[in-house]
Parts: C-alpha cells; structure tokens; sequence
C-alpha cells in the first residue's frame, strides 16, 4: 500500500537521512522521518490549545494545575488513539505485509508506526518535563515505548504494527471515564458512564489481554523460525516488553473488577458510588497504552 504523505518527504536530505538512519540501523526510517515530525508537532499543538478546550468546560478554571495537565494529556491520548486506530486499520488488509510476518516493510505500515513514534517521542517528551508528577517510571515507560517501535523500521515486525496498536481499543473509553471523573457532574449522564465503563472493561479484557498473550505466543512462534537471521537481542527486547506490559494489564483489569465490585456493593447499600478508578490511578491512566 502506498503512503499519502510520502510526496511531503524532503527529497533535499534524502542522502543525509538514509546515511544516518543507515548507520543506527533504522534504514526504513528514513522515508518517513517526516510524518515522525509532523506527527509529534500535532500531539504538542494539541497540547497547547488544552486551555482553549478547557475553557467550554466551566470547572477547567478551577481545577489545581497537575488535574489541568492530565486534562489536557487526555484530549491529545484521545486524538492519538481515535487517530491511530483508523490508520492502523487498512494495515490489517496491507498485501505488502502479508508473506513476511518479521521482516517486510510497507511504505503504509511506515506511515502508521511514524505517526505512534511521533506519539511516544512526545509522550517521553512530557514524561521527562513534568517529572516531577509522574514519576521516573513513566519516563522509562515513554523512552521504552519509542524505542521499541523504533526496531519496526529495521524493518522488523511491521506485519504485527496493527495488530499491536489495537491494543489502543480500550483507551477512548478510558479517557471517557477520567473525563466524566473531572467534569462538573451531569456533564456526561450516568446512562453513557455505565455503558462506556462495560465498554472499557469488555474492550481492555478483549484488546490488552486476550489478544495481547495471543499475539505474543504468535510473534514467538514466528520469529523463532528464522532466529538465524536475526540478533537474539531483538526478538528478545519486543517479547519481553509485551510481556512486562500484559502483566501490568493483568494488574489494572483486576483493580477495574475489586472496582466495579465496589460500585454495585455501594448501589445496593444506597451510597455514593466510587469511581472506577482512584485518582492516583486516573492520573497513570494516560500512560496505558
């Protein structure tokens, strides 16, 4: 499949970016730092206008600083994964792809991973700046993140980009519940945050966890085939990252249940519900990706 924005692609240091993609062993890179850039200046632009979609909502003002920064991270993780989704989708059905599950590349699936390596360079971006509040963790989460989408462009594993990012399934629900969590109360009813908490849980069980070991188990099946042609290290370095990742997913769909248990345990006694999440996890809850 071809990629729409390729015609933006500086022909001018053609010669430049495949030397130095070539020398850190990235060669696919080349063809779309570009859309790396354009993507990571959309997610910061968004950023910044967070006041101004604060300002349709009337608490915005009133919230504490770090409440407004997770405000605003969160209408740019919605963008992202609406955004990445849709693009993520032809890949799927990309005939470029489909021989080779380790090592083709597509100048479509380039495009894809492009705009996710934009997302996680920005997101290790305020990781790193705003420290302070969210911790050395996230940081190496962010900068750990990026580096293993990086090893796509070898190319490496471009057949399962898509299949990786829809991972991302259970994040617009997510954002929904921590917006309906934030915003004044009756801003989103009650009908749509219990529909849209099923959906988080049924997406973030099916997305993250079913899916997550299955591609796994696939992805070391494949890439055992043809270990001779590759550094250990690489097939190593994704496995164990997915690896890491689905058993902190375990982790957050089981504090989802003890969550939901509490909620109907608080309907039947006749008390205020508690949120599905606590606010210490609301403010991790942009990093689950």
């Amino acid at each position: 499949m071809i990629d729409p924005l390729a015609i933006a692609y500086p022909e001018g240091v053609a010669a430049s970016l495949d030397a130095i993609c070539g020398y850190v062993h990235l060669p696919a890179l080349s063809k779309h730092i570009h859309e790396v850039v354009l993507a990571f200046a959309l997610y910061q632009g968004l950023f910044l206008l967070g006041p101004f979609f604060g300002s349709f909502v009337s608490s915005y003002k009133t919230l504490n600083e770090r409440t407004r920064l997770n405000f605003d991270i969160h209408v740019v993780s919605q963008v992202q994964c609406l955004l990445i989704l849709a693009l993520a989708l032809p890949a799927f059905f990309d005939p470029d792809l489909q021989d080779d599950h380790i090592f083709a590349y597509s100048p479509y699936g380039g495009l894809v991973y492009a705009f996710a390596v934009g997302y996680f360079a920005w997101d290790s971006y305020i990781s790193i700046k705003y420290i302070k509040w969210f911790g050395p963790g996230f940081a190496l989460h962010g900068v750990a993140s990026l580096s293993v989408f990086l090893l796509s462009f070898r190319p490496f594993l471009m057949y399962y980009g898509p299949i990786f990012l829809y991972f991302e399934l259970s994040t617009p629900f997510l954002n929904v519940h921590w917006f309906a969590g934030h915003l004044p109360s009756g801003t989103i009813s009650e009908t749509v945050q219990l529909v849209n908490g099923i959906l988080l849980l049924v997406t973030f069980f099916s997305a993250r966890l079913v899916c997550g070991f299955y591609s796994i188990g696939r992805v070391a099946f494949d890439a055992w085939a043809v270990l001779d042609k590759m550094p250990l290290w690489l097939p190593s370095v994704v496995l164990t990252s997915n690896l890491s990742l689905n058993c902190l997913n375990i982790y957050w769909f089981s504090k989802m249940i003890k969550a939901v248990q509490r909620r109907l345990n608080s309907v039947k006694a006749g008390t205020t519900a508690p949120d599905l999440l606590t606010e210490e996890e609301d403010v991790k809850g942009h990093k689950m990706e």
